[in-house]
């Protein structure tokens, strides 16, 4: 699989690799795609871009914006946060994305959390400690 696709945008071709792409947003026929650095205007509607976009690294979230799932900071079910970003879901994608990331369930922020927690580190079989349980 190809790590990139070429856009048009001001007469020219240029390359976009799918690691530099923060978001995309949509309006009628045209898509502003967003990188660190730059913006491009294409001629491209969003579903189109949909189907250049590998499913495994970018989810729609609303009708007007698809995100880079590694990009993102953190979210709910009302907005999604990128560096230096919020945008909103709509109704019709909220469910979508929890099923997109992977999700630890019953996670504890330990930094706000009332009675004293202790981080340990969880050995593995490849006696890793790279990974940590939270007990109370």
């Amino acid at each position: 699989m190809k790590k990139y696709f070429f856009i048009k945008t001001d007469g020219k071709y240029v390359k976009l690799c799918f690691s530099d792409i923060l978001y995309a947003e949509g309006s009628r026929n045209y898509t502003k795609i967003f990188t660190e650095t730059k913006q491009y205007l294409v001629l491209m509607t969003m579903k189109r871009l949909e189907q250049f976009l590998p499913a495994s690294l970018f989810k729609r979230i609303h009708r007007s914006f698809i995100v880079s799932l590694e990009k993102i900071v953190e979210f709910d079910k009302e907005t999604v946060k990128l560096k230096g970003k919020e945008l909103p879901i709509g109704d019709h994608y909220k469910n979508e994305l929890e099923k997109a990331v992977p999700i630890v369930n019953d996670s504890i922020d330990i930094t706000k959390a009332k009675k004293p927690y202790y981080v340990m580190p969880l050995l593995t079989k490849e006696n890793q400690q790279d990974k940590f349980i939270v007990a109370g």
